[in-house]
């Protein structure tokens, strides 16, 4: 089973924004960090966004890419490619406990990571696998195959 979902290229218009002084958007910043701890279910910046740790080797016949994803199930993850740019992302949802929060660094995350692919592989033969928070996604490099006429 192939584990990419395809990206469709899609082009947007890009509006330009009025240009502002910039105090606005500090104050909202500001706002935001003072909060901080105020709303017991969710931090002051919302949810909680990380690159994940990433490692891409290269062997004879295919590309391995091994990364950690703790606390993260395999519906969670999707994977995507295109053009050589392989894309990681993933959900971690943490349960609310009853009670007031003394202390909380355990919340809703999403990692999102991409890497290259130095070379061309073959999307229909890709395999996934996700065991104790490290996704493994194997990439059968493509070999093109010429006829040697006699």
């Amino acid at each position: 089973m192939n584990p990419f979902h395809k990206k469709q290229s899609k082009e947007k218009d890009i509006e330009q924004e009025p240009e502002s002084d910039g105090k606005s958007s500090m104050n909202q910043i500001f706002s935001k960090i003072t909060s901080l701890g105020k709303n017991t279910k969710e931090n002051a910046f919302g949810e909680f966004r990380q690159t994940p740790l990433m490692d891409l080797i290269e062997r004879k016949n295919d590309i391995v890419l091994k990364a950690d994803l703790p606390g993260v199930t395999k519906d969670d993850v999707t994977l995507e490619i295109q053009d050589r740019l392989l894309t990681v992302r993933a959900e971690c949802l943490t349960d609310i406990e009853e009670g007031i929060y003394i202390r909380r660094e355990r919340f809703y995350r999403k990692y999102e990571g991409s890497v290259n692919i130095p070379v061309q592989i073959d999307e229909e033969k890709a395999t996934a696998k996700l065991a104790n928070g490290v996704l493994t996604v194997f990439l059968p490099k493509k070999i093109d195959t010429i006829e040697v006429e006699d």
